[in-house]
């Protein structure tokens, strides 16, 4: 039994870490901190939670032991807190940004803060799990990707490998509200967002930033417009990739390098047109590949709170505490 920690415990993705972490068979939940609700316990916050805890939740993370820790912190707080976790032995999973940008100069243009831990950023590994297993597995510091890269590097990252990407690509995301987190804003509140589809951050949104550099490093970059949209749902996130330019013939080659490149991914599945339910409340990513002459289409369905966060930082805790990739998270998801 692995002993591990959750930062940020009354989020919405630290809430989800606990629910799924309530059912995991080696990895136990010792300590909770929340600094807003030092004091309180678990379980009143989280009823949900049903009887799986019942732990007081700190205030000082400073307090943290245990192999790992879970950081569910908004940006710049996970600064703080990493390099003394890692001075004292303890693996970390960053669900936040701070070590998801390589270039620490690129990290403080997208998020108006210089970076203070450059030992931490040279060494962290991003966590796309189906990216970069093996390297996570040595790991003891890993940066947990943002939901919108999650299901658009993983609808593009064969393609992008295989040398099969065109000149230009249009990633047309919908979330539900969930992702903009539990604090309320004008243009994210579900009350604002129940009605309507509102498109935002556009080309200046902060996650398009991950999306170029995770592409880099597979291969030559195309041109992207990312136009993200949150819709009346609180659940799931589906991205339409479209790749104009793209032949039958060259449509054609998509199938294998798929294949080949998640043959041994456990949470990824290529099929039909998916539908979000099918993938809120899994670990799964389910791709399909659409020929739509002169052009092509992915299309990526994923839960955002589940492998586009918590699950997919399980995922990867799994991998760095030598157990099974895939213990302990849903494969299954949702029916209508």
């Amino acid at each position: 039994m692995h002993n591990v920690g959750v930062v940020g415990a009354t989020g919405y993705l630290g809430g989800e870490l606990l629910r799924l972490l309530a059912e995991h068979p080696e990895l136990r939940v010792t300590q909770v901190v929340s600094r807003s609700h030092g004091g309180a316990r678990l379980s009143e916050l989280l009823p949900f939670l049903g009887d799986a805890d019942d732990l007081v939740l700190l205030d000082d993370p400073g307090k943290l032991t245990g192999e790992l820790v879970f950081l569910a912190l908004p940006p710049g707080e996970a600064l703080a807190l990493v390099p003394g976790l890692r001075a004292r032995g303890i693996k970390v999973v960053d669900l936040g940004p701070d070590y998801r940008l390589r270039d620490p100069h690129r990290y403080e243009e997208t998020y108006g803060r210089p970076h203070t831990d450059p030992d931490g950023l040279s060494e962290a590994v991003y966590g796309l799990t189906e990216l970069n297993r093996e390297r996570i597995r040595t790991s003891s510091l890993v940066a947990n990707p943002g939901c919108y890269p999650t299901s658009a590097l993983l609808a593009l990252a064969p393609l992008a490998r295989a040398g099969l990407l065109p000149g230009q690509v249009v990633i047309d995301a919908k979330s539900g509200s969930s992702g903009a987190g539990a604090s309320p804003g004008p243009a994210t509140h579900h009350p604002v967002v129940a009605a309507s589809v509102n498109p935002y951050g556009g080309g200046h949104h902060r996650h398009l930033p991950e999306i170029l550099q995770e592409l880099a490093a597979l291969g030559e970059v195309p041109g992207i417009t990312f136009s993200p949209h949150l819709v009346p749902l609180v659940r799931g996130l589906l991205c339409s990739v479209y790749l104009p330019g793209v032949s039958p013939k060259q449509f054609d080659a998509w199938g294998p390098a798929f294949k080949g490149f998640y043959d041994q991914s456990p949470f990824v599945r290529v099929g039909s047109v998916p539908r979000l339910p099918w993938a809120v409340g899994s670990n799964r990513c389910l791709l399909a590949l659409e020929s739509s002459p002169p052009s092509g289409i992915v299309y990526s369905a994923i839960d955002n709170l589940v492998k586009g966060g918590a699950g997919q930082a399980i995922q990867n805790a799994n991998l760095m505490l030598g157990r099974p990739e895939a213990e302990g998270l849903p494969r299954g998801g949702l029916g209508p």
